[in-house]
């Protein structure tokens, strides 16, 4: 079944969840930016009927104050999905969500974790990393040695050629927390028994480029058994091909049965 979610005063999302689900665990997708609650080439609604045909009642919002919704904000972001999550304990009677998104909705999620005891699990798709970290520049040279002499030759072309602006990079454009602080805060949701999703595509080139950066950067709490780390650098930042968000829906599918299942 689908319905529409309505929460202070307003259409906020759709919700779709099945008839009889033994489930008290749900997924939360976030809007990011421009993109809208059906998410990149419609992922979030893809993800949401096969995973309520599977007993997950699964929502998506465009939440007010995030990407292009910021002049409908008339509260805080986190106090408005902390609404939703009322509605939707409500609706469907589960007290337990996994939650989260693509980029900047992957940051709000991982910020608003800390404040939400009943965020039970998140989904991070292109998520915090840092160019500073070990295995970047590493990586960057292994990207380099695949496109070929004519491809290297163009990228250092690139490089040799003057800024003709101010560069900005995702320390400037995401809302990030200070560098460093990334490894205390997941040890703390894994203490507290959150599970994790975490997964870079080849889209986010420009800061991640190796394994090693998400264990360097997210400190011993990366390794633990409630963190599922993935890289696929075949896949684009939107999750353009069919094929990719199909992989996608079948690794959450595999998550939330293996992570979330007991989830109370």
């Amino acid at each position: 079944m689908s319905a529409v979610l309505h929460v202070e005063g307003r259409d906020i999302g759709f919700l779709d969840w099945p008839e009889d689900t033994g489930r008290n665990c749900g997924l939360l997708w976030l809007n990011a930016g421009s993109i809208r609650m059906a998410g990149p080439f419609r992922l979030h609604v893809e993800a949401s009927r096969a995973l309520a045909a599977d007993g997950w009642p699964c929502a998506r919002i465009d939440l007010p104050g995030v990407g292009d919704h910021l002049a409908s904000a008339q509260r805080a972001p986190e106090a408005v999905a902390s609404s939703v999550l009322d509605a939707l304990e409500q609706r469907t009677g589960c007290r337990r969500w996994a939650v989260g998104g693509i980029c900047s909705a992957a940051d709000f999620a991982w910020r608003w974790a800390s404040q939400e005891p009943r965020i039970a699990g998140l989904v991070l798709l292109d998520p915090l990393a840092r160019r500073t970290a070990p295995g970047f520049r590493w990586g960057q040279l292994q990207l380099l040695l695949a496109r070929g002499p004519a491809g290297m030759a163009e990228a250092l072309a690139k490089r040799l050629r003057p800024a003709s602006a101010v560069a900005f990079g995702n320390e400037q454009l995401r809302d990030w927390p200070a560098p460093g602080e990334e490894a205390e805060q997941l040890a703390a949701l894994v203490a507290r028994g959150t599970e994790v999703f975490a997964l870079y595509t080849g889209g986010a080139a420009s800061y991640f480029t190796h394994p090693r950066q998400f264990h360097a950067g997210y400190g011993p709490a990366s390794r633990h058994a409630a963190v599922r780390f993935r890289h696929w650098r075949d896949c684009d930042h939107l999750f353009m091909q069919p094929a990719h968000r199909d992989r996608l829906i079948a690794e959450l599918r595999q998550w939330l049965r293996e992570r979330l299942t007991p989830c109370a």
